[in-house]
């Protein structure tokens, strides 16, 4: 018994100095790999991430001489060895910095502070550009490798024109509710604001008249526009377009009214009527209404607080598919003075 005894406690004895042993290997493991972290981090070890400088630029296109011109208009200045431009055209990129063909630099001591620009001239790479072009545009900043602005310099139906006008600068272009502004029905329902931007894209906003009532029921849009952004004057010419689709007798009139921000103050701009003969034809059919904009928006404050209801009613108790309208496209298109 007393044997049996002292052999157990010998096994115990083993168990325990197994478990110490791992105990001290883990101890060892920790301690190496703190003594590695207090090297890493000790002063001297610490990479502090490149500083990327703040600034705010404009960009303008001009797509009769295939020039992008960039402002530096406040914030930081930047050195030119790490600025890296790309132009994202119909999806193919372009990459160009201030040594590459076609680009010019109106600083003179190769730094681009407030005032100073750039342009690039993409003919010299046998690049021309349409207003049709998607095109975005990426200003890198390579010591940082970080993107210090991205704007859509144009979109499919957006035309950003420079032309001359009596000597002045001239800015020619589509806004529409994609993708700052929003499309919003009488009760607070929105629909997707891609569904007016483009004409003719199979996508669109449904709408069904109510039978009389005229303005129970409404489609009211805002355009979310940046004139500074943009590069509007507080003198323009503004047109609204808007493409709808109709059936054979989807609406009797429809009325279209503006506000310009101020509470409740709806203003009817246009009212047309159908009278039977214009609906008479057979299957869907596309109209156009464009209506000048001059005597309701006159600054850019009121251009910036714009909201368009689109109001049809009808004369007839049938409420289906043919008696909807298919809002296909709405714009406002802006000309500087």
């Amino acid at each position: 018994m007393v044997g049996k005894k002292y052999r157990e406690f010998g096994q115990d004895c083993q168990a325990v100095s197994e478990v110490i042993g791992q105990v001290l290997m883990l101890a060892i493991v920790v301690l190496a790999f703190s003594s590695i972290a207090m090297l890493v981090f000790s002063e001297g070890g610490v990479v502090n991430p490149p500083h990327t400088p703040k600034a705010d630029l404009q960009e303008t296109i001009d797509t009769d001489t295939n020039t992008v011109k960039i402002f530096h208009v406040g914030g930081e200045a930047i050195d030119l060895e790490d600025v890296k431009i790309v132009l994202n055209i119909n999806g193919e990129q372009e990459e160009f910095n201030v040594s590459s063909d076609g680009v010019s630099c109106s600083s003179t001591n190769n730094v681009l502070m407030v005032g100073d620009n750039i342009e690039i001239n993409t003919s010299q790479r046998g690049i021309d550009l349409n207003s049709t072009d998607t095109i975005d545009m990426y200003f890198v900043h390579t010591g940082s490798d970080q993107v210090i602005q991205r704007v859509m310099l144009q979109s499919g139906n957006e035309e950003i024109e420079m032309e001359e006008h009596d000597g002045k600068s001239l800015f020619d272009y589509w806004i529409t509710p994609y993708p700052n502004g929003s499309a919003i029905n009488e009760i607070g329902a929105s629909s997707p604001t891609i569904k007016v931007d483009e004409p003719k894209d199979e996508q669109f906003i449904e709408f069904m008249p109510p039978k009389g009532s005229p303005g129970s029921k409404y489609e009211e849009f805002t355009f979310g526009i940046n004139a500074l952004e943009l590069g509007i004057n507080n003198s323009f010419n503004a047109t609204l377009k808007i493409d709808y689709w109709r059936h054979d007798s989807s609406s009797d009139d429809i009325v279209l009214k503006l506000n310009d921000g101020a509470p409740d103050n709806w203003t009817q701009i246009d009212k047309w009527e159908y009278n039977g003969k214009p609906g008479s034809k057979k299957g869907w059919v596309m109209d156009t209404r464009t209506i000048p904009l001059n005597g309701n928006v006159s600054n850019n404050t009121e251009l910036e607080n714009i909201k368009i209801r689109f109001v049809p009613s009808t004369k007839s108790g049938s409420e289906n598919w043919n008696k909807a309208l298919l809002i296909d496209f709405i714009g406002i298109h802006i000309k500087n003075l």
